[in-house]
């Protein structure tokens, strides 16, 4: 925990990217056939790097026990097997590192090539009280599918039973279950429903319309991956507020501000923030809400410049920081990187407890708000669990401080009274040619 990303593949001072992409490329034989020497050496590999690599892969369980579960997936390589039921291998795999950075994918023209694209259920969802939501059709247009419906079952199994078999697959922060409840949805659970029940050319629906006790039942076709484009949708899109940046006065007293995001590109946050506090500043506004529901991370700093304009206070962000013992060259030839500079004490990287604070900006430049723009009302901050990465360490730092109050639940990554362990990433995209 206590890592930011940049969209997904954003690397910042605390991260380590490594980047290994599992084409299964095998010397002509054919997509569906894959030796189980060759399983193994791939399996084994990945083995090695999360090892030597991920900080956290005996954070959660005793390594006794990951290494149980890790024999346990291994020993099911002695026979053949498909790309796609290795990747599903690899995906249970990396669920074990109880790690919300970390994952496995499969290029997109790999899933066309290997036929994965032809046997898509054709529905987003949404995860809601406990309850599948039909959010989205790309397939046949049926009158009795609307948005909104619940999800009762799909052939024949309850979904419920459904969704214990694809949880696994949804590596997140220690035993988190908000992040995984949230990520199960739009395209995601149409994947992983595919990689553990396998392919089928129609689903049997059980559903349940809003405001409708009746169950009924729809036979709908499988649709290709390609399929899953906004022109194709059926149903009405309906967008919010918490989905982009946006200043709004409710009224006299009260403004809200939502953020989505710490790693928009072509955002100058420092500007943004400026603006915006000053516009809280002149309206007199007792009471602001920040919503930071859909904010998954971006850039390290811009999270701690929004606690800055809220709070004066200096909060010690992390008890510790620490890495696998690798070297560690970003900005070294920077003025000041002796403050950031790793130093191996018994095998791991550690750095210092007393450099990163609140105000710690990482190299972005930015400056300390203006002592009049820093807001002292009342706050209320909405959070979700796709709060995630930057947006949960600024949700951290509002709890530490105690400075609001959080409306929603709990955030991806778990906060904490003091956030003890920040652990490196490895997002995986395998690749091996052969």
């Amino acid at each position: 925990m206590g890592y930011t990303t940049k969209s997904t593949y954003y690397y910042t001072m605390r991260i380590f990217l490594l980047v290994i992409c599992i084409l299964f490329i095998t010397n002509g034989v054919a997509q569906n056939s894959i030796k189980p020497s060759e399983l193994k050496e791939d399996f084994e590999y990945l083995i090695g790097e999360l090892k030597s690599q991920h900080q956290g892969l005996y954070q959660y369980l005793s390594e006794n026990q990951t290494n149980r579960k890790i024999d346990s997936i291994q020993s099911t390589l002695e026979t053949r097997q498909t790309k796609v039921e290795f990747y599903e291998k690899l995906r249970y795999l990396i669920g074990l590192t109880n790690e919300g950075h970390t994952a496995i994918e499969l290029p997109k023209w790999t899933m066309i090539k290997l036929g994965l694209s032809k046997s898509f259920l054709p529905l987003s969802v949404k995860f809601c009280d406990e309850n599948l939501i039909i959010a989205q059709n790309y397939g046949k247009d049926f009158e009795e599918l609307k948005r909104g419906a619940k999800i009762i079952a799909i052939n024949n199994k309850k979904v419920d039973e459904v969704l214990q078999s694809l949880f696994p697959l949804i590596p997140t922060d220690g035993f988190n279950t908000t992040s995984k409840k949230e990520w199960i949805g739009g395209l995601n659970f149409s994947l992983l429903y595919r990689l553990v029940c396998g392919k089928e050319k129609n689903f049997e629906l059980q559903i349940q319309n809003f405001g409708n006790e009746k169950v009924q039942t729809i036979d709908i076709p499988a649709v290709r991956f390609t399929k899953f484009k906004t022109k194709n949708a059926k149903l009405p899109a309906r967008g919010f507020d918490f989905n982009s940046f946006t200043f709004e006065q409710i009224n006299d007293s009260i403004a809200y501000v939502s953020i989505p995001s710490f790693g928009k590109d072509n955002l100058d946050y420092e500007k943004f923030y400026q603006e915006n506090f000053k516009k809280i500043d002149s309206l007199n506004i007792k009471h602001l809400i920040i919503d930071v529901q859909a904010n998954g991370g971006g850039t390290e700093g811009n999270e701690n410049l929004l606690f800055s304009y809220l709070s004066n206070k200096v909060v010690k962000k992390y008890k510790q920081v620490t890495m696998c013992p690798k070297s560690y060259q970003n900005n070294k030839t920077k003025q000041g990187y002796i403050n950031d500079q790793w130093t191996l004490q018994n095998n791991i990287a550690k750095r210092g407890e007393f450099t990163l604070y609140s105000d710690y900006y990482s190299d972005l430049g930015y400056k300390n708000p203006q002592n009049n723009l820093i807001y002292h009302g009342k706050l209320y901050v909405l959070i979700s669990g796709k709060t995630f990465s930057g947006g949960a360490e600024f949700a951290s730092l509002i709890k530490m401080s105690d400075r609001g109050i959080f409306i929603g639940e709990e955030t991806g990554v778990l906060m904490r009274e003091m956030l003890v362990d920040t652990r490196n990433i490895l997002h995986y995209q395998i690749q091996k040619l052969r």
